[in-house]
């Protein structure tokens, strides 16, 4: 058997579904584009915000920051609640209530309000609702569809993602124009990100798909006894833990491929921002691209096979921009980093949640997004310095090991295990 090649699709298959036709999940996915669309019109308002009034790049960041601090705390314990509850109605109550904090906030900023401490409440508030609603939505798909159509309706969610990264700035930028001032502009904003939440809301309420939890929680069990029976079948579960893993190395990774392109042509290649902004724009169309492609990868190479395959491609783009000697070549190096990014993101949901035992699929995801929201920042910090002390080219060519070096260390650890699907 050659190495990545299992999984690959049985002859008996069932073909696949056309998507559009599965109601639930048209539902499901429209409502995510729609909020996505919202929550990235305020991300990108809300560091301008802050930056106009305290002409403060730290507390900029810092606030912007906010809503990322709830999740490290609440995921796993949200996890073992969420397990617990109707799913349909966190994540219908998790909108409104998003509506709510933004409704208001457009209206005092619309109402002459200029408070930062208010600003940074409500975006901490946020943070607290999204902890809650992003664990139950995350587990949504596998109750909706059948485990061979995961990967292609994941795929389908990571490129409307790329698609609202690029409109919800632009959308962001015509609001703030439209206000006197920055701080009435982002009114208009704050207020477009609330309606996005009333309309994502609503259609989750339409869904028909019960979403109630699959097995009857003992009133008797507690929520440490729960958290303990999620952690400790992930620390048990030998693919699992080495999945989690190497998912956590490849963020960390890839959370630095925008920063390092940028430096790359900032350092080396000398372009304006608005050049290098063209070519980040560009390069991300590549990932619209690859996420169309998650369905089809999935079928033809295998849960392992698409591991392998992104981590080449990562590697390979990586490497790319390290020698690049004019910027279209960097730029091909960082289109091919995008392209593969989704089927991996995919593929890794479809394949956790088929080998997931139902009742702990809220509980182990939520571990699984604390450790990609925390690889992130780990990544930015240390690849931050390291671009710095080191440079761009020899911090890429380290990113492009890094990645080669994951993707092999988990199909020979498969192997050798006899885990996943190199087992018997």
């Amino acid at each position: 058997m050659s190495l990545g090649k299992a999984n690959v699709r049985d002859t008996g298959a069932p073909p696949p579904l056309s998507l559009w036709r599965v109601r639930d999940f048209v539902i499901v996915w429209w409502a995510q584009v729609t909020s996505r669309v919202g929550t990235q019109i305020s991300q990108f308002v809300l560091p301008l915000l802050v930056l106009d009034a305290t002409g403060s790049a730290s507390t900029a960041g810092l606030i912007t920051a906010l809503e990322q601090v709830p999740y490290v705390v609440l995921a796993i314990p949200a996890g073992a609640l969420v397990e617990r509850w109707n799913k349909q109605v966190v994540m219908a109550v998790g909108n409104f209530l998003r509506a709510v904090l933004f409704g208001l906030l457009a209206g005092y900023l619309l109402g002459g309000g200029t408070s930062v401490f208010l600003i940074a409440g409500t975006v901490l508030c946020s943070g607290v609702v999204y902890v809650f609603f992003d664990v139950a939505n995350s587990t949504v798909f596998p109750r909706i569809l059948p485990a061979h159509e995961l990967a292609r309706a994941s795929g389908w969610v990571e490129g409307t993602t790329a698609l609202t990264e690029v409109l919800g700035p632009a959308l962001g930028g015509a609001l703030i124009g439209l206000g006197a001032n920055a701080m009435q502009g982002a009114g208009y904003a704050f207020g477009a990100d609330a309606l996005t939440y009333v309309v994502a809301g609503a259609g989750v309420l339409c869904l028909r798909t019960s979403l109630r939890p699959p097995v009857a929680h003992e009133a008797r069990v507690s929520l440490w006894a729960s958290i303990r029976e999620g952690v400790g079948h992930l620390l048990r579960h030998t693919e699992l833990r080495r999945l989690a893993l190497a998912n956590f190395v490849n963020i960390a990774a890839l959370g630095t491929v925008w920063l390092s392109f940028m430096t790359v042509m900032k350092s080396e290649f000398h372009l304006d921002s608005s050049r290098t902004g063209l070519l980040l724009a560009l390069g991300a169309a590549s990932g619209v691209l690859g996420s169309f492609c998650s369905g089809f990868l999935h079928r033809r190479l295998g849960t392992y096979g698409v591991m392998l395959f992104t981590g080449l491609g990562w590697a390979a783009g990586e490497l790319t921009m390290a020698l690049a000697p004019a910027p279209w070549v960097a730029e091909l190096g960082l289109a091919l980093a995008l392209y593969v990014a989704p089927p991996y993101f995919s593929t890794l949901y479809a394949h956790r949640m088929t080998i997931i035992p139902q009742e702990l699929h809220t509980r182990i995801n939520s571990i699984y997004r604390l450790l990609a929201q925390a690889g992130l920042p780990v990544g930015l910090s240390i690849g931050g310095v390291l671009l710095e002390t080191a440079g761009p080219r020899p911090y890429l060519a380290l990113a492009a090991a890094v990645f080669l070096a994951t993707a092999l260390t988990v199909q020979l650890r498969a192997r050798r295990t006899g885990t996943g699907p190199y087992g018997a």
